[in-house]
């Protein structure tokens, strides 16, 4: 089932509150283009699938929060376009049901006007990962097992 919300474009995120745009890997947020997503539909798919895994994995909220990747770090050759957008509101639509790669929880999202603002920085439209809406992700997933206690 597709569902319809909004997000803010936001360009080369900070990694915390300070603005560090420099990983932990020595890599750089610099080109970087998310749309920031609404936190309570990250919060709610968060609890579906609690939900769908009997809470048996705790889910861990994404350094950005909710959102969706759209340039992950390709260096654009229309650089006169870069923050074009920069805190407008976007469109999108995403499908609910919530995947699962290398510990990541996403949904897939369509958003044309995402990969016309690509195609509009000199960078092929569709990007190497599709569009997705990060949601978060199972690095702590583990929850401990209960103990039996023989009292």
């Amino acid at each position: 089932m597709k569902f319809k919300s909004t997000g803010i474009f936001r360009y080369s995120p900070p990694l915390n509150r300070h603005g560090t745009l420099i990983r932990r890997d020595g890599q750089t947020t610099k080109w970087w283009l998310i749309i920031e997503c609404d936190p309570e539909l990250g919060r709610y798919l968060r609890y579906q699938f609690k939900i769908k895994t009997y809470q048996t994995q705790s889910v861990q909220a994404p350094l950005w929060g909710t959102h969706i990747s759209v340039i992950r770090n390709e260096e654009p050759p229309l650089k006169t376009n870069w923050e074009k957008l920069q805190a407008q509101e976007i469109e999108f639509e995403y499908d609910s049901t919530i995947q699962e790669t290398e510990g990541y929880l996403w949904v897939a999202v369509q958003c044309e006007a995402a990969l016309k603002h690509r195609a509009e920085l000199g960078l092929s439209p569709e990007p190497e990962l599709p569009l997705h809406l990060t949601l978060g992700n199972l690095k702590k997933a583990h929850l401990p097992l209960p103990t039996i206690s023989n009292n």
